[in-house]
């Protein structure tokens, strides 16, 4: 019941407007990008929902060994690399990261 709350609850109830086009994002990409200090950007409207030590963005569970770095991505709609510096170097997180990002909830 948890899970399907959860869900349900971090889905937007409208569409969401489109991020700005950028390309398609390879995890090394994204990685440096961070590094660099480059900007990331929440989409306006993405519903991010904390549960316990789980989190879930648009009705899709994320990985909870990165709850840390989920918590930062919920409570900013901005954030540079140095938010995200204790993640940056785990190709597990900057691969999931990548996937999110390349499906338009976070932009440079």
């Amino acid at each position: 019941m948890e899970t399907w709350f959860a869900q349900e609850m971090s889905q937007t109830s409208y569409e969401l407007p489109k991020a700005p086009e950028a390309e398609v994002y390879a995890p090394s990409q994204v990685q440096t990008l961070l590094q660099e200090g480059h900007l990331l950007h929440r989409l306006m409207g993405l519903r991010m929902l904390h549960i316990g030590d789980r989190y879930f963005v648009n009705g899709v569970s994320l990985s909870s060994d990165y709850a840390d770095a989920w918590n930062i991505l919920a409570r900013h709609r901005t954030i540079d690399g140095l938010l995200l510096i204790k993640f940056i170097n785990d190709s597990d997180f900057i691969s999931e990261l990548t996937l999110l990002i390349n499906q338009g909830y976070w932009y440079f």
